[in-house]
């Protein structure tokens, strides 16, 4: 009767248990001493059948019923692990890694209590510890906290980093075009007319999963990066479903609510894209343009709104279950972002040389919005992935100047309408592919297409002036000019990687690279010309700006237009790279101390060609700039294991960086933004550096870190910009003579918890780079026509002496309020080297944001900015005189988001 009784009861519990949804037990097999993954790790459910195998990304996935299990794993040349205590929830994933010690440490089988997954920025802080190379990193995690919009800003607080006109990365003091960048793992094509690098303002910081900087070479790494390797990675595929909404709104403190300039644009200005208003109309000729030109010459006036943003991201796995009972794995993501921004910016730009004085403001609307959509494919040792990811941004800008010229004894009233909109697409086929039968070699390959577009349509330049001393006599117009451009850069390449081990320690790696580049710049420029000859009238060339340059005031006796474009102010650039490398992996003991040493040999082919036309007629002869170089490039990088928690490394390298088409291109256009001439340089050689380092960490605590390194750089042929006094200021690039770059960093994340439990909710993260560079030049460069003075040694351009970031934070758990101040600042760096004239330096800056994060009910979490609080200026001087000066003002913003 009892059995009868307990039957009754138990059947009943039995059929609800069964009537569960099952959960997932997931993670990631990881060797414990390398951080490197294992593939074809065997997990396993003890006392019952269930089971899996890591694939090619260490990942696993067990289905399970609601419970308590002991999990095991095992894995070729490492000691057998037992997680117990795992429980499983109905309906939920239970996360769970592993990290596998090497049986040539300990041969006895570790058994654990299952814990909770470590936050993602304390694994990147693993990944940093057990990377062959010396790098910094910051996560999505640490991203969130801070008031960053864009990748730019948030590269900036790494160890080393500084942000120039908030998109170039300088590293270790050296330029952006010494610093080299990758998107999923492949390069990205240049937005900029004059830039071989990467704008970092272009990728919204939502879309990272992570960015790491790499400041040391191993072969299997590209070559042409001297200063750092930044690599980012954008959102990666969660383990489950996840979705997440967010908006915000800011205001600027010398912007909002008050009066704002912009350009009369079309219905798609909003994302960035001109709906063809501003497209330069078909003409028969030069007197039917000047008539079917739109009169937009006046900007129009408005009060600048709110400025705001939107995210959404949506991503999920789905396990797939073959015949053979094999799990496979679909991966999917996608995001999409948007922001816009009203910035007024105050300004005072003197050539004292010339003597010129300007000042007045910049009103700049801004566009910035992202797009990315990955797919993934694994089952078993084999992986596919497709990523792409869209970037399109656009800045439309109206500055108004006064211009008090003592040679000229005019006083000048400048106004620059200027439509900027650049897009980048970044596309990647990839796989990876593990064969246990070949002891566990690896092979991965990739293709990859980048392509980028800069449309600068109907720039438009206008000058009014009248004499100094006579406020009296009115304003007259000058010769103007209308412009139209546009940069296309698209990039295909094709890579591989095969690893070989050939012991449970040591390894064997082999790769290629072939990568084409194609480029093509055109421009046409018009003047706006008041007939004299013709004797046009005072009343006509004094009329305001809205209504001087009406259709009905061209013709003859009035206004004519001119085409002022030449062939050669356009070009063309091909270049081709093929590289090859091979190194090896090994790790060793000397007398019981461990070591690892990662080296080999790169060898990189480079051609490239810049065609500049001679006629305006297509296909028709050109002027010819070739340059090419083949390069063999060394590295080694040795690892002293010291304890489990400290590594000592020295590094030695050899780089190359070579020049990039508008560099060699004489092709001159005129910078609206620096209000400056740019033009290239036909003889430019590539620079060759050779990089030391030597990088002692610590890693005390879980997410924490203590870190200094020591570096060196000897750059032969170092190409860097000048800034040539001439009637217009004229800024090109030119190769010095040997220059020098040696300095030394600090880092630390540490928890104030070993003070106080109290101090376990304060953190700090801080760094601190301190550099000095040399330059050694002739004191007389050039020939007859053109000599060239500067000091014999001097700073390398852009280089500042030090660097400092500093973040507090405070995060209170059972509130889940975190509060983060921000704090960062630059030495005084050269911006331009002097020709026939002192240099330009850029002084000092201190910049001050904080964050403050708080969850909220129904889910929601709330995100309080404040930026450069400090009210901090922009400022560059010459001969200790005030060259530029701008002030941006600054910058509160509220975010809501929530994750489904």
């Amino acid at each position: 009767m009892k059995r009868t009784i307990l039957l009754l009861l138990f059947v009943p519990m039995l059929l609800v248990a069964q009537s569960l949804p099952p959960g997932r037990i997931i993670g990631k097999v990881v060797d414990a001493e390398t951080g490197e993954i294992i593939i074809g790790a065997n997990v396993t459910v003890e006392g019952g059948a269930r089971g899996a195998a890591s694939d090619v990304e260490g990942r696993y996935s067990i289905s399970l019923p609601p419970g308590t299990y002991t999990i095991a794993v095992s894995a070729l040349s490492h000691a057998k692990a037992r997680f117990t205590g795992v429980v499983v929830e109905a309906g939920k994933d239970r996360r769970l890694d592993a990290a596998m010690t090497p049986e040539a440490i300990r041969m006895n089988e570790v058994v654990v209590e299952a814990k909770i997954n470590s936050s993602y920025e304390a694994a990147m802080l693993r990944k940093q510890k057990n990377s062959v190379v010396i790098s910094d990193a910051i996560s999505a995690e640490q991203i969130k906290r801070t008031p960053d919009a864009t990748s730019g800003d948030a590269i900036r607080r790494l160890t080393g980093i500084s942000l120039v006109d908030n998109k170039f990365v300088f590293v270790r003091g050296v330029t952006d075009r010494y610093n080299q960048t990758t998107l999923n793992g492949t390069t990205v094509s240049s937005t900029d007319a004059d830039k071989k690098s990467f704008s970092f303002d272009i990728l919204p910081s939502s879309l990272l999963d992570n960015t790491v900087v790499v400041k040391s070479a191993t072969p299997d790494m590209r070559g042409d990066f001297t200063g750092g390797l930044v690599q980012l990675s954008t959102l990666d595929f969660p383990d489950k479903r996840v979705m997440k909404v967010g908006v915000s709104s800011s205001v600027n403190s010398l912007t909002t609510g008050k009066s704002f300039f912009s350009s009369t644009g079309g219905s798609l200005d909003w994302l960035g894209i001109d709906n063809g208003n501003r497209k330069l109309p078909d003409a028969a000729d030069l007197n039917d343009l000047a008539q079917k030109l739109p009169n937009t010459w006046r900007p129009r006036q408005l009060q600048a709104p709110l400025n705001t943003s939107f995210s959404l991201s949506y991503g999920d796995n789905l396990p797939v279950e073959g015949k053979d009972g094999g799990l496979s794995e679909i991966g999917f993501i996608g995001a999409v972002t948007y922001r816009n921004g009203f910035q007024h910016s105050e300004r005072v730009l003197n050539d004292f040389a010339l003597g010129r004085y300007n000042f007045g403001g910049r009103d700049e609307f801004s566009v910035l919005w992202g797009a990315l959509a990955n797919l993934s494919y694994k089952t078993g040792a084999h992986k596919i992935g497709l990523k792409n990811n869209y970037n399109q941004t656009a800045t439309d800008q109206v500055g108004t100047f006064t211009s008090l010229d003592r040679n000229t004894s005019l006083e000048n009233s400048y106004t620059v309408i200027d439509w900027n909109e650049r897009s980048v697409y970044s596309g990647q086929l990839s796989g990876e592919h593990s064969f246990p039968s070949m002891n566990g070699a690896i092979l991965e390959w990739r293709g990859a297409v980048s392509s980028s577009t800069r449309t600068v349509p109907d720039r438009k330049q206008v000058t009014y002036f009248r004499p100094i001393d006579d406020p009296s006599v009115p304003f007259s117009v000058a010769i103007n000019q209308r412009s139209w451009s546009q940069l296309d850069d698209h990039t295909g390449s094709l890579g591989f990687d095969v690893q070989i081990p050939l012991t449970s320690t040591s390894r064997v790696k082999v790769g290629g690279l072939y990568e084409g580049k194609k480029t093509d710049y055109r421009i046409r420029y018009f003047n706006v010309v008041p007939d004299y000859f013709g004797g046009i009238s005072n009343v006509l060339t004094t009329e305001g700006l809205g209504q001087v340059y009406e259709s009905g005031n061209f013709g003859a006796g009035k206004f004519l237009l001119e085409e002022s474009s030449k062939a050669s102010d356009s070009y063309t650039g091909t270049s081709t790279l093929t590289a090859a490398y091979a190194m090896a992996d090994v790790q060793f003991s000397v007398g019981g101390e461990q070591f690892r040493f990662v080296g080999g040999g790169r060898l990189e082919d480079s051609r490239e060609l810049v065609r500049i036309p001679k006629s305006l007629i297509a296909g028709g002869p050109a002027d010819e700039t070739a340059l090419n170089n083949t390069d063999l490039l060394p590295s080694a990088n040795l690892t002293y294991l010291v304890n489990s928690s400290t590594n000592l490394r020295v590094t030695y390298s050899h780089s190359v960086n070579r020049p990039e088409f508008r560099e060699l291109a004489s092709t001159g256009f005129y910078d609206f933004i620096k209000y400056e001439m740019v033009g290239g340089n036909p003889d430019l050689r590539r620079a060759l550096a050779q990089n030391f380092d030597v990088r002692l960490e610590m890693f005390p605590d879980l997410g924490e870190v203590l870190a200094v390194s020591f570096f060196h750089k000897q750059i032969k042929d170092a190409i860097e910009e000048k800034l040539i006094q001439a009637a217009t200021r004229t800024r090109t690039w030119f190769n010095s003579d040997d220059a020098s770059n040696l300095g030394w960093e600090f880092e630390v994340r540490k928890s104030f918890g070993f003070i106080h439990d109290i101090g376990k909710m304060f953190s700090v993260t801080g760094n601190y780079t301190r550099i000095k560079s040399s330059v050694e030049v002739d004191q007389t460069l050039g020939n007859s026509s053109s000599t060239q003075i500067v000091k014999a040694t001097r700073p390398m351009q852009g280089q500042s002496p030090y660097i400092v970031n500093l973040s507090i934070l405070f995060s209170e758990p059972s509130l889940g309020t975190s509060v983060n101040i921000l704090y960062n600042k630059f030495g005084r760096r050269l911006d331009a080297v002097g020709f026939l004239a002192a240099d330009v330096y850029e002084e000092p800056r201190e910049l001050i944001d904080i964050a403050v994060t708080q969850p909220a009910l129904w889910g929601l979490e709330l995100k309080l900015t404040a930026k450069n609080i400090n009210n901090s200026e922009h400022i560059l001087t010459r001969d200790g005189l005030l060259y530029e000066k701008i002030k941006t003002g600054l910058t509160y913003s509220l975010q809501i988001s929530k994750t489904i």
